[in-house]
């Protein structure tokens, strides 16, 4: 079936052999056009990318958004729409029919980006319950329109003047990978946040979020809200508004085991190493806005 318009998926790689083949065949689905920015891995990605065909291009990884906005300056095609995939994401059926009614129905071509809502399998089911599930994130806009804002952690797709559509069906997170993985990235991921969170309250900045969407006003001031809260003890809080007031516990033992590690150990792990970094330099205001200018 060809479409009115067209979309382009745009993949970022780092030793993703054990998802990258499945991700492939799912988002072929929806387009044989598929694009790799690849931070230089070391297993058997490229001979995957290789083996179907589909265009790569090295960057070193600094962060996320950053190698977002390096992929868009070489990207290879000329559709209509990117989506942009975790290579551990899968799109469902139901979500890949509602994109392209998307494409084929003239009354979607005033929308410029398109919200999808994820969940997350977890230990062997879907959770469905708690602040993150669902999760509302904005993976498909117009080409040339959209660009990552600059950060270190939960980067977004930044549209200019924004006129968005919410999508009904699912993008479901499944890592194949084991827990003793999970907690290793989380522990490399809570650095960075901690860098963003640092950066916040040392070296703030004043973002123009007039022409935000409602979801992502949502997200701003709740962000903004969490880091003026007492460190330490707002991971604690997060934890109960998660588990108990967003039915956290309706998914069970998982559920459990999700909102101890992602919600409650993964922030509170971000807010010890804010507390290191401030530490290491006797929270000394001056000094630590020092040392963040020459990281950041």
């Amino acid at each position: 079936m060809i479409l009115k318009r067209t979309i382009s998926v745009l993949l970022l790689t780092f030793n993703e052999e054990i998802h990258l083949e499945r991700c492939i065949q799912n988002v072929q689905k929806l387009s044989s056009e598929i694009f790799i920015i690849d931070s230089y891995s070391t297993d058997n990605t490229l001979e995957i990318a290789e083996k179907y065909q589909i265009p790569v291009y090295q960057h070193k990884f600094i962060h996320h958004a950053n190698q977002i906005n390096q992929a868009l300056e070489v990207y290879p095609y000329e559709s209509d729409y990117i989506i942009r995939v975790d290579c551990d994401e899968l799109l469902s059926d139901e979500l890949i029919d509602e994109i392209k009614v998307c494409l084929e129905d003239d009354s979607f071509i005033s929308f410029n980006g398109f919200y999808m809502r994820r969940k997350v399998f977890f230990m062997g089911g879907l959770l469905h319950y708690g602040m993150t599930n669902p999760m509302w994130l904005l993976r498909i806009w117009k080409r040339g329109e959209g660009k990552c804002d600059d950060k270190w952690m939960d980067e977004k797709i930044v549209i200019e003047h924004p006129n968005t559509y919410q999508l009904k069906h699912l993008i479901i997170d499944h890592n194949l990978n084991n827990l003793t993985w999970w907690t290793q990235k989380h522990n490399l991921y809570a650095s960075r946040e901690a860098m963003e969170v640092l950066r916040h309250r040392y070296i703030p900045s004043v973002p123009n979020n007039k022409d935000l969407p409602w979801i992502d006003s949502i997200i701003h001031y709740s962000k903004t809200f969490y880091n003026k809260s007492p460190i330490f003890v707002r991971s604690i809080l997060l934890f109960h508004y998660s588990y108990f007031f967003r039915l956290g516990f309706m998914d069970g033992l998982r559920g459990l085991m999700w909102n101890i590690l992602q919600v409650f150990w993964y922030r509170f792990l971000v807010d010890a190493k804010v507390y290191e970094f401030e530490n290491l330099y006797k929270f000394d205001k001056i000094r630590i806005r020092e040392e963040l200018k020459k990281i950041i």
